[in-house]
């Protein structure tokens, strides 16, 4: 079975605080205004879903442990755990779920 690609996150910190998502988000945010012209980059990197991108955030953050949505079920394609309430983006085949 294939990986799920994965997308590239950022942080990027600014006079009214964190801003973070894909770069699709990053650039939106910027488009409108959303981000100011002298924000930092904090960091980047790459996961497979949602949940571990905020997992990784809220350690990079020293934040609490990221708490997903709902419980995780099993991808109704390959069977990994996903969380459908959330993202509902499975992390090793891509299929996206519905929702709970």
């Amino acid at each position: 079975m294939e990986e799920q690609a994965k997308q590239l996150f950022e942080a990027w910190r600014d006079e009214r605080g964190i801003t973070f998502g894909i770069l699709a988000t990053i650039a939106e945010h910027r488009s409108k205004g959303l981000l100011g012209e002298s924000a930092e980059r904090l960091y980047s990197f790459e996961a497979h879903s949602w949940e571990e991108a905020m997992a990784i955030h809220h350690l990079r953050m020293g934040f609490e442990p990221y708490k997903p949505q709902g419980s995780p079920t099993p991808c109704v394609h390959c069977g990994a755990l996903v969380y459908a309430a959330g993202s509902g983006q499975c992390w090793r085949c891509g299929y996206v779920t519905n929702g709970a």
